[in-house]
């Protein structure tokens, strides 16, 4: 008897499970729904290009969003044969949360504190106050002040590698407020069905009653996933990155690339802003160069009529790997036309051949200097130039012919943008991803005049891991400039050879290789080949100097070269430059970032909250009337606002840290009114920063 009571108490509660489940199963369908909805009409108001592809976006024939014991949704991704989350998601997720808080992980910028006697003998203002700050420091803080390793109530970024079902984001803001968090998640699936378990409208209105800002990265690869935040970072400012709290919620391969990449490619949010001398002066040397040289401005040719699409171009840097293609060059010179970049100039001058365009792209003093030193007056007059309108002025006059590209983003290229929209109500394009090297700014201008097919040539971006650091027909190589210009090959990244193997790589050197691949991702209609042993190029073809083969001109190429002078470029001038450059302007927004400054601060989150207004006031001026404004003081503000960020957020012991920031946040206000002052006379003043100045430098440091 006891056996059947058994039996059907067992059945009935198998019965009430069942039911039990039915009716969970029934709400969460009914709940899920609604919560979908929901989310979806919170994406047409945040994202609405993202909804577009929720909207045509088909999950996998066996997409399931199922509800656990606890209710909570739950979902099993694909190439996993578990779900994401145990019977109670929200329970297991609040675990993870309070240890992954407790024990945080943190991608942050140094801190200056070790100032080299060469950079201590620059005086440019830029310098003189960075070396202000990392002395401010090095005085100040002390090497093993312990370290800030659990996540504070507010930080100033998020980035959650893997979302999930939304859950751990979820959690996470109920206890602790950002400035940005960005949002990671490479499977689409996942997050469109994170849609029917999590209130999406929720996380947004949080981040908007915080003034804060959500960047969602749904279905990228590690590929894109870097050059994405990027282009946030250009836009928001990289202080936006510059102190992360890094967050992986849900395991896979694919998140695992995503923070790989991340962490790989950390140390470029912390690397060309550009600074206020660089700023202005470029803004000095673009107003004399379109005023007084009179040199003509690049304007780049529609895609649809590509009137060189049938020629072929060379682009050719000074690496060690043009050696190997020295003979194609001799023999294919009068059938290409040939843009030689930087002090690869006098590399084909020593074997022969002489190149359609000079490609230069610096624009202290130096360059000019370099040239004077390294290359004739009879040389230069029988060459055309190539240059971007920050170039030094007294560059232009050396050539037979100088036209120029706007560098952008610059002062002096958005200051002629403005001004050339205001006359032919049409936009003056800058050049594309023509920095940080001036190979990049050869490439860019081969690729954008429309070149069917592009050869490089010398374009390493790397030294090999032994051997010479540039060809050996270059001035590297030569008795009487090696000392002068010798250059230090060892450096701390490697990058993937473009037939196999590696090379070695200087920071500068992975971020052009990087700006090239986008430029050429960009350039679908133009066939680009890199020649030779350099660092491998995602989307160009590898190419042995041996297997080109080029078809022979059907016509003079002067004539091609004279086409395009003649055709590309445009003069400009500029009228009224006392009102338009904006010193009333620039002094009062100076005023007003000292007004800020000065407002009171009690704690970690108010004192970030004032370089925060800082940065939205200046960021406010893109795109604006005096939009050249933003880049005079963006660069500066950054490389202040990058190690200000991270030493609130560096160290336990936050009373000490706000006396540092004091002190730290003083040397900024200091910096800031002398650029004020400094501006009125230095909008129109060339460049000093010379040869003998860049060569007392590295004697200073031991490198000359």
């Amino acid at each position: 008897m006891n056996d059947l009571n058994n039996s059907i108490e067992e059945l009935e509660k198998k019965l009430r499970d069942i039911e039990i489940h039915r009716e969970r199963k029934s709400r969460f369908a009914r709940d899920s729904q609604a919560l979908f909805k929901k989310n979806c009409s919170a994406l047409e108001r945040y994202f609405p290009e993202l909804l577009k592809r929720i909207k045509s976006h088909v999950p996998q024939s066996d997409f399931n969003v199922f509800p656990t014991i606890s209710g909570h949704g739950n979902y099993v991704p694909k190439g996993s044969a578990v779900p994401i989350y145990g019977d109670n998601p929200i329970e297991q997720t609040k675990k993870q949360v309070k240890h992954y808080t407790e024990y945080a992980t943190f991608g942050r910028c140094s801190l200056y504190q070790e100032v080299d006697e060469g950079t201590k003998f620059d005086q440019r203002l830029h310098v003189r106050f960075m070396v202000e700050l990392a002395e401010t420091f090095s005085d100040a803080v002390s090497n093993d002040e312990p370290l800030l390793n659990t996540l504070p109530k507010h930080f100033p970024t998020c980035i959650m590698f893997g979302v999930g079902l939304g859950y751990a984001l979820s959690e996470l803001l109920e206890r602790h407020t950002f400035d940005y968090v960005f949002v990671c998640e490479p499977d689409f699936d996942t997050f469109y069905a994170s849609l029917f378990c999590t209130d999406w409208e929720d996380i947004f209105s949080k981040a908007e009653v915080e003034s804060g800002c959500v960047f969602l990265h749904i279905g990228v690869s590690f590929e894109t996933f870097f050059q994405e935040i990027q282009k946030i970072s250009e836009n928001i400012g990289a202080f936006s990155l510059i102190s992360s709290f890094c967050y992986q919620h849900t395991p896979g391969a694919e998140v695992n690339a995503l923070i790989k990449e991340f962490f790989d490619k950390f140390y470029q949010f912390q690397l060309g802003y550009g600074f206020y001398n660089d700023a202005v002066t470029g803004l000095a040397h673009t107003i004399e160069n379109v005023n007084e040289n009179k040199t003509p401005l690049f304007i780049a040719p529609e895609k649809q009529k590509s009137p060189y699409k049938n020629f072929t171009a060379y682009v050719v840097a000074n690496g060690p790997s043009l050696d190997e293609a020295i003979d194609a060059l001799k023999q294919n010179q009068s059938n290409v036309i040939i843009f030689a970049a930087g002090t690869a100039i006098n590399t084909l001058l020593n074997i022969g051949v002489v190149p359609d365009f000079h490609v230069l792209v610096e624009r202290p003093k130096v360059t000019y200097d370099v040239l004077k030193e390294t290359l004739t007056n009879d040389q230069t007059k029988n060459l055309n130039l190539l240059a971007v309108d920050v170039i030094y002025p007294e560059v232009p006059g050396l050539y037979k012919w100088t036209g120029l590209g706007l560098k952008g983003p610059e002062a002096g290229s958005l200051f002629a943008q403005y001004e050339y929209y205001k006359k032919h109500r049409k936009i003056l394009g800058a050049l594309h991803y023509c920095s940080p090297l001036v190979a990049n700014t050869a490439l860019s201008f081969a690729s954008m005049m429309g070149f069917g097919e592009i050869y490089l040539f010398g374009v390493d971006n790397g030294y090999p891991l032994s051997g010479p650091s540039h060809s050996t027909h270059s001035i590297y190589s030569d008795s009487k400039f090696k000392k002068e210009y010798q250059v230090s090959t060892d450096v701390p990244y490697r990058l993937k050879g473009n037939f196999g193997g590696d090379v070695k790589a200087t920071g500068l050197m992975v971020q052009a290789k990087q700006q090239m691949e986008y430029l050429i991702s960009k350039m679908p209609h133009i066939q680009y080949y890199n020649v030779g042993d350099g660092a491998k190029l995602l989307k160009a073809q590898p190419l042995k100097a041996d297997d080109i083969l080029c078809m022979q001109l059907k016509e003079d190429k002067k004539n091609i070269v004279e086409d395009i002078k003649a055709n590309l470029f445009t003069r400009q001038r500029f009228h009224n430059l006392d009102r338009l450059v904006g010193v009333e302007e620039f002094e009062s927004l100076c005023d007003y970032l000292v007004e800020i400054a000065e407002r009171p601060y009690t704690c970690r989150k108010e004192a970030s909250d004032i370089l925060k207004a800082q940065a939205r006031v200046v960021f406010a001026y893109r795109g604006k009337k005096y939009g050249h404004l933003f880049h005079v003081l963006k660069g500066t503000m950054l490389y202040f606002h990058g190690p200000l960020i991270t030493l609130l957020y560096r160290y336990q012991d936050e009373k000490k840290t706000l006396l540092w920031f004091k002190k730290s946040l003083a040397v900024w206000v200091r910096c800031i009114i002398a650029m004020r002052s400094d501006y009125q006379f230095s909008w129109n003043k060339r460049c000093e920063h010379s040869l003998f100045i860049a060569n007392e430098k590295r004697r200073l440091n031991g490198l000359l």
